[in-house]
């Protein structure tokens, strides 16, 4: 099955994911993000909100829930001055591949709000040429 394209919008209140924090502990930091996220982060509030923004962004743009797909098949890997990417591992692996889409992702915090955009690409019939080989990771970068 191929779609034509696909847009996620999600907005996160920075404070409120703080207190997640605060009360959650590491438990709930490791069933939102990802290793790599967390030590990209490095505990920053806003940069895991608009993370989080992201994923749900994602799973939008793939026209699916926060039920239907672990938060942390869904990697929002970058470094400072760098456009973000988008992994996907798992079930967001695997439904990528089914609609055949590429994803784009931008983000932002400012004040108390995170924000993120994902747009999904039908994908070029010769494949995506930027699939990540190791552990069949697929993303943008």
């Amino acid at each position: 099955m191929q779609v034509s394209a696909g847009v996620g919008v999600d907005i996160v209140r920075i404070g409120q994911l703080e207190a997640m924090l605060a009360n959650g502990g590491s438990s709930f930091q490791q069933l939102c993000w990802t290793v790599d996220e967390l030590v990209h982060c490095d505990g920053s509030a806003p940069r895991l909100a608009a993370r989080w923004a992201a994923k749900e962004a994602v799973m939008k743009a793939l026209g699916r829930g926060i039920g239907d797909i672990d938060p942390t098949d869904i990697e929002i890997a970058g470094s400072d001055g760098q456009q973000p990417a988008v992994r996907l591992r798992g079930s967001a692996w695997a439904l990528a591949e089914e609609l055949q889409v590429d994803l784009a992702v931008s983000m932002s915090h400012e004040d108390d709000l995170a924000i993120a955009v994902v747009v999904a690409t039908p994908r070029s019939s010769g494949g995506c040429a930027r699939c990540h080989q190791e552990g069949g990771d697929h993303g943008t970068e």
